[in-house]
């Protein structure tokens, strides 16, 4: 993602071209989510699974997660701006979350991976925040060129994603394809 958040970025990242391609609802139905749970958006960029993730657990809270400021503020606007108060917006170090261990029942990581340079410990950093059972769902770019998405070097195949979630301790449980250009691994601790 870009370093500061203009208007045209936070338009591709909310707006219309991108919910086409990726359904947020559709995306939560395939994950072990649970209306009580308390959950994590890491990487939450200004918001795009924040907001349903949200509204999905009514009865838990959502931790909004991003290393980026703007990206956050632009967050706490949009949960602002559609009146959600069982959402937190916190800022993270590249390495260490902001929570404790064992406090989340999930966590969503999307399209984080292909951003950060210590892939195994941001892995390593969710699983340890996770509770006994917790799920992680990791969406990401699949590794071939498309219209779309990061450059191709940046880009984690499902494999090597397999291969960093099982080496913190996660247990690997389903890969579904979302469309021609992304896919979602699931997770259990």
């Amino acid at each position: 993602m870009p370093k500061t958040l203009d208007a045209d970025t936070k338009d591709a990242l909310l707006g219309p071209k991108r919910r086409a391609r990726l359904d947020q609802d559709r995306i939560i139905s395939m994950i072990p989510i649970r209306p009580y749970h308390i959950v994590a958006d890491i990487g939450c960029g200004p918001g795009y699974f924040t907001i349903p993730l949200a509204k999905y657990v009514s009865q838990g809270k959502l931790y909004a997660i991003d290393t980026k400021e703007e990206m956050l503020e632009a967050c706490s606007q949009y949960l602002s701006d559609v009146h959600l108060n069982n959402a937190e917006v916190l800022h993270s170090s590249p390495k260490k979350l902001p929570l404790d261990s064992g406090s989340l029942d999930g966590i969503m990581l999307a399209f984080v991976l292909n951003e950060v340079k210590d892939k195994a410990a941001l892995l390593a950093e969710s699983q340890r925040s996770l509770q006994k059972g917790g799920w992680i769902a990791i969406l990401e770019w699949y590794k071939r060129e498309t219209e779309e998405g990061p450059a191709l070097e940046a880009r984690v195949g499902e494999e090597e994603v397999r291969e960093l979630g099982e080496k913190v301790g996660l247990r690997f449980v389903s890969e579904r394809g979302l469309n021609v250009e992304n896919y979602m691994l699931l997770f259990r601790k």
